[in-house]
């Protein structure tokens, strides 16, 4: 008799038990289901972080309230201000205004396209106003001192190479014209980016690199075909 209540008191126990393990199962699958269609639904607060796509990785950047901050500029110096406010974070707000109307003014002067100056500038520097290469390249467009003291001339200012290049204004004036020369010279965007990278002279010398397209040129115009998908994208949203 006791034998078989200890039988009957275990199988209780073990059916409350596979009862109660089944309920916890189904109420956590409940719990997750909610929070996925919680987060699904949520609309991105204006200081929570964006991500932006940089080849293959996504970078997450504070979204900032934009809408104050982009009075007084037309509507491709909006755009632009805002690229460089999402892809640098050595560039303040103020900066990055009167970068974007340098660039949108000089790409006017020079029939080039903005997207294309800004995929350089990511590819030469990641927006770093202060980076310098191993051979000596300065800034946000990596100029190099001599060639920025002919541009200089060319244009007819004073700078102060070694230092002057460090501000992302000249530097970016100076290395669109520059690039606009090349663009002249050479005729096609490939050829020009091709002389940009490497230099005229040896652009102009070596035959490999006049019939092959290197990394440089690749990294640079699938950086701008993401802008431009990401500008359709939001301007579809």
């Amino acid at each position: 008799m006791l034998r078989k209540s200890l039988d009957i008191l275990m199988f209780t126990a073990y059916g409350f038990f596979k009862a109660s393990f089944l309920l916890s199962i189904v109420c956590l699958s409940g719990f997750f289901l909610f929070k996925m269609k919680s987060v699904s639904d949520v609309k991105i607060a204006s200081n929570e972080p964006v991500g932006v796509l940089v080849g293959s990785a996504a970078i997450n950047i504070p979204k900032e309230n934009l809408v104050e901050k982009n009075k007084g500029l037309k509507t491709g110096e909006a755009e632009i201000f805002k690229l460089i406010l999402r892809l640098s974070n050595e560039i303040s707000t103020s900066e990055a205004r009167k970068l974007a109307k340098l660039i949108r003014k000089e790409c006017d002067n020079y029939d080039l396209d903005p997207f294309l100056i800004l995929a350089i500038i990511q590819v030469e520097s990641r927006f770093d106003p202060i980076a310098v290469s191993n051979r000596g390249a300065i800034g946000l467009m990596q100029v190099m001192p001599g060639t920025a003291d002919f541009i200089a001339e060319e244009l007819g200012v004073s700078i102060n190479s070694g230092k002057s290049l460090y501000d992302p204004l000249i530097n970016v004036k100076l290395g669109i014209y520059y690039f606009s020369i090349l663009l002249e010279r050479f005729e096609t965007t490939h050829d020009a980016l091709v002389a940009y990278n490497v230099g005229p002279t040896r652009f102009s010398n070596t035959k490999s690199l006049q019939k092959r397209t290197p990394s440089y040129v690749r990294k640079v115009l699938s950086f701008k075909n993401l802008l431009e998908y990401e500008k359709i994208k939001t301007q579809k949203s």
